[in-house]
């Protein structure tokens, strides 16, 4: 008999781990897909420029006001939803809208369709991060936290390459293609058909969602915090205030120059190097598949191998790390003699600058207390989106429209943004980690 009851409660753990698999990729893929909605705009850039007649800047706002900032201001009043309502389904709906949007890009005819349609995007997509650490963190253990946090963010990256893949190859398809006698369709450009198929997808998400199961709010992987449920955000911002502010801002800072890399390398190779948008697709969707996703992982991994070890504050550790080798590649970039030199560096970077994207969320989590972990994740979202999506893209492209010439302007204020956020994000990380130091490593007693 005891051995039957051992087995039975081995299966049931079983069962319940491959539960937790099963929620993770879900999230993970679900993300992926959000991304190649998200960047593949990167890759159509020059068609899009040259058929409205934008700028620059006008082209960063797509990218940045449009989309970072509605994605970045509604991640808080989502987020207050999501800790009060079933995440589930705040993500099947978050899906559904964003997904409509993302067609709607392919219908736009002018500049200001076309930039509400993003706005949309935005808002549609901030309802998956929040959502889904919140949900993590309530089903998996403690001690696989934040490998299961950097898979979850892993998919960002796998869709940052994925978009311009895809996208890529459905932007080749849509330009062979015959649409004459199609309603809605035949009088369509190519960048409009590709927005539109890459909407597809949504439905076989939709349906995964559907499979998954709102779990109570009472989280294992927090169960030794001892903070009172019922704090309010605020309070819990303002008792940490130096924690979440080193934090929030090193992070984001790194995560930027990430997302201005994704943005405008492709602009780059096109204009200065004169490649292919479907060799830019190819080439440069395989780097920041490769690239990206290691270095998310292997910052997740490495952070639960320090912590495993008993090594004070691990996370900070680790994102320091990556900080130092972000702003030595950026210089060495900087002085690149060739095209094939400056991609591998710009891989190196992405590499590097992703190490923060799982480490940062979960260091949030372990660091909020119960009843504030979504909303404490929003504004940790708002922080990276308002600096990563918001002023990102859109400072890269009207430091080129107005300091540089139309020749080399986006690589040269791709240099100078990205060196000026590595040097930020060290000054930032740096405080983390020596704060942390200070108090054990311990997060949840990190108050000022």
């Amino acid at each position: 008999m005891t051995a039957e009851i051992g087995g039975t409660a081995t299966s049931s753990e079983r069962h319940k781990g491959l539960y937790r698999v099963f929620v993770v990729l879900v999230l993970s893929a679900a993300m992926a897909f959000s991304i190649i909605d998200r960047f593949a705009l990167s890759l159509l850039f020059e068609p899009i420029k040259a058929d409205l007649g934008l700028s620059d800047t006008q082209l960063g706002l797509l990218h940045g006001v449009a989309f970072g900032l509605f994605y970045a201001t509604m991640g808080i009043p989502i987020a207050w939803l999501i800790d009060r309502w079933s995440r589930k389904w705040v993500i099947f709906w978050g899906i559904a809208f964003w997904s409509v949007m993302t067609a709607l890009c392919g219908f736009a005819r002018n500049y200001p369709q076309l930039l509400a349609a993003r706005a949309g995007v935005g808002v549609g997509e901030a309802t998956l991060a929040p959502a889904g650490y919140s949900l993590i963190a309530d089903i998996v253990p403690q001690r696989y936290l934040a490998t299961s946090i950097s898979t979850f963010q892993m998919g960002a990256l796998l869709g940052g390459g994925l978009a311009f893949l895809v996208g890529g190859e459905v932007l080749r398809l849509a330009e062979l293609m015959d649409f004459d006698g199609i309603p809605l369709l035949a009088s369509l450009a190519p960048w409009q058909l590709t927005f539109i198929a890459l909407a597809l997808p949504g439905l076989i998400f939709l349906a995964l969602v559907l499979l998954i199961q709102e779990p109570n709010q009472n989280p294992p992987a927090l169960e030794t915090s001892v903070a009172p449920a019922t704090i309010g955000l605020w309070k819990e911002l303002r008792n940490k205030q130096t924690f979440y502010a080193s934090l929030f801002c090193g992070a984001a800072c790194l995560i930027a120059v990430n997302y201005a890399n994704m943005t405008w390398m492709p602009s780059v190779l096109a204009r200065e190097f004169n490649w292919s948008l479907p060799s830019i697709g190819q080439r440069f969707g395989l780097l920041m598949l490769i690239t990206s996703p290691a270095g998310v992982l292997i910052g997740g991994l490495l952070a639960d191998q320090l912590r495993r070890r008993g090594i004070r504050a691990p996370d900070a550790r680790v994102m320091l790390l990556a900080a130092a080798m972000a702003t030595i590649l950026v210089m060495i970039s900087m002085i690149a003699d060739s095209v094939w030199l400056l991609f591998g560096i710009v891989g190196a970077v992405q590499f590097s600058t992703a190490m923060v994207i799982g480490t940062g969320p979960a260091t949030v989590i372990a660091a909020a207390s119960t009843g504030v972990r979504a909303q404490v994740s929003a504004v940790y979202v708002f922080m990276i989106n308002i600096v990563g999506l918001g002023i990102g893209p859109t400072a890269v492209g009207l430091m080129s429209d107005t300091f540089f010439d139309a020749g080399s302007g986006v690589l040269r204020s791709l240099h100078v943004f990205s060196l000026t956020m590595c040097f930020l994000s060290l000054i930032c990380l740096t405080t983390l980690y020596l704060r942390s130091i200070r108090v054990g490593g311990k997060i949840n007693g990190f108050e000022n």
